[in-house]
């Protein structure tokens, strides 16, 4: 009898551990890590602070008539030479790869920075004007300045020349106006602050994602001697235009044209 009463209070403690056990299977999402220090859980999750980064759609506007003729969009037609360009960035994810491919190529490119992307990502438009590549101003969040008011317009500008100072230490003399929407009265700003508005004669249409093979085609089946390429290094996933870059060199390259700046495809103009 008392082996019975002794077999049923062991059975009796078994039971009270047992509740008091969780059971946690593991997988590949949520992998038990096996660990002597205990976890100590907050109800309060932990927020990282990141900057918000604006998806763009680029679909482009028409110029007014009356002032594409005076607006930058080509160089020489005599000289073999092509300017790349890159608009929307800097970017935390694209704009990295981008300057990796130039640099290991030799080329330099122009970047045309949003505003509030260069306020959070100083150090990328530092690296920018470093490596040798021209920084431009792109206005500080891509609004459509021919539908904006005076204030606006200038503010956009001036806001977006002072951190792009700030971050590289030189002042944007390039200004390209988003979606390519430009009339008089923002023509007339940007001389105001001596920006020279520029456009591109070859749009890639990277920013709506037609397929690496698609943005290569673009370049590679239109270039010609004092082409300004259009393409994106922010605005959205730009994957496919980084994808895109190294065949676009290396195609251009080997047709024989030689890839600047754009402040190097005006000056061989005069």
């Amino acid at each position: 009898m008392k082996k019975i009463f002794l077999l049923l209070g062991i059975l009796i403690a078994s039971l009270a551990t047992w509740g008091s056990v969780v059971v946690v299977y593991a997988s590949d999402v949520h992998p038990v890590v096996l660990s002597s220090t205990p976890v100590v859980l907050s109800s309060t999750p932990t927020v990282q602070p990141t900057a918000t980064v604006k998806v763009i759609n680029d679909k482009p506007a028409t110029p007014a008539p009356d002032v594409v003729q005076s607006v930058i969009f080509q160089g020489s037609s005599t000289k073999p030479e092509i300017a790349l360009t890159f608009d929307d960035g800097p970017n935390p994810v694209f704009t990295g790869p981008i300057l990796n491919i130039l640099q290991s190529n030799h080329v330099h490119a122009t970047f045309f920075c949003v505003g509030e992307n260069a306020r959070d990502y100083p150090d990328m438009v530092a690296q920018e004007n470093n490596a040798g590549h021209v920084v431009g101003n792109h206005t500080w969040n891509h609004p459509d300045l021919t539908q904006a008011s005076d204030m606006v317009i200038n503010k956009e500008l001036v806001d977006t020349n002072n951190v792009i100072q700030s971050d590289s230490g030189v002042t944007p003399v390039l200004f390209r106006p988003p979606y390519g929407a430009i009339n008089a009265t923002v023509k007339a700003h940007a001389q105001q602050l001596h920006l020279t508005p520029v456009l591109w004669n070859i749009d890639t249409q990277d920013w709506s994602r037609p397929g690496t093979a698609a943005i290569v085609h673009a370049v590679l089946d239109h270039a010609g001697n004092g082409d300004i390429v259009l393409m994106h290094d922010g605005g959205g996933d730009r994957s496919q235009t980084v994808a895109a870059l190294p065949q676009i060199i290396a195609g251009l390259q080997q047709r024989g044209f030689t890839l600047v700046t754009v402040p190097q495809l005006i000056k061989d103009m005069q």
